[in-house]
């Protein structure tokens, strides 16, 4: 993701004076505990299928390692095929072609998509927490139904008796525009879910699973926006069967 490297960032309010409306950013890459950054615009494949206020929509891609296995006693295990291939260490490898050749069979051996879900934002939103859920096709990019998990973000305990825990609404179409969503493919998802895939492998391999927020800009291509180690399936297709057995070899071996 760009950055700016200005050791501060200045705002401020344009009709207000004597020190209001000033505000000051230290930037993290001055020690600061702010990420300044230029704002980023949708790349045209899925502006199109936006309303034009909508904000940046990023793709959730929920990707798991069994890197952290290596090394674990295996008690009562080999229940599952997540764990298969050990990184090679050593053996006289130390040029850069022969690293980036073991770390490319890393990410194929230890990383795994376990789900993609486009957040397609709604009208005038900030950010696309308040979007529609798209469930995108791993293998061929084609966007599938759309779901909302907006009853997770009520706040207040009068939202325990108003808001329904649970909600089975089903859309095809972007609701604030009508415009037709599902059917629609995305020619750019390997290189969507391979920018994941890489950043696990090579950042965080020994995280069993991390969402990855991976967002198609119409100036600098796809960028990898951030990791949230505290994730969830966000409503879409999982192979559940593999994922229990991950889950359960990683409880074997630490048990």
């Amino acid at each position: 993701t760009p950055w700016l490297d200005d050791a501060m960032m200045v705002v401020k309010h344009k009709n207000e004076e004597g020190g209001l409306g000033f505000y000051r950013y230290k930037n993290v890459t001055a020690g600061g505990n702010w990420i300044i950054q230029p704002s980023l615009r949708n790349h045209s494949t899925i502006r199109k299928l936006l309303p034009t206020n909508a904000p940046l929509s990023t793709f959730r891609v929920l990707t798991a390692s069994t890197h952290g296995l290596e090394g674990l006693p295996r008690r009562r295990s080999g229940t599952s095929n997540a764990t298969t291939g050990k990184e090679q260490v050593g053996g006289g490898r130390t040029n850069n072609e022969s690293k980036a050749k073991q770390r490319k069979k890393n990410t194929s051996s230890t990383v795994k998509t376990l789900t993609v879900v486009w957040r397609a934002g709604r009208s005038g939103a900030a950010t696309d927490h308040n979007s529609v859920l798209f469930d995108v096709q791993q293998d061929s990019g084609k966007i599938l139904r759309g779901t909302t998990n907006q009853h997770w973000y009520q706040l207040g305990g009068s939202k325990i008796l108003t808001t329904s825990w649970t909600q089975d609404l089903r859309y095809l179409h972007h609701p604030d525009t009508g415009v037709a969503v599902t059917g629609k493919v995305l020619p750019e998802i390997k290189k969507i879910l391979d920018v994941a895939e890489r950043a696990h492998s090579e950042l965080v391999p020994g995280v069993p699973l991390v969402g990855w927020d991976v967002a198609m800009t119409e100036k600098h291509g796809i960028l990898l926006l951030e990791g949230n180690f505290s994730c969830n399936f966000f409503m879409g297709t999982v192979d559940y069967d593999w994922y229990y057995k991950f889950c359960d070899d990683f409880y074997r071996a630490l048990w």
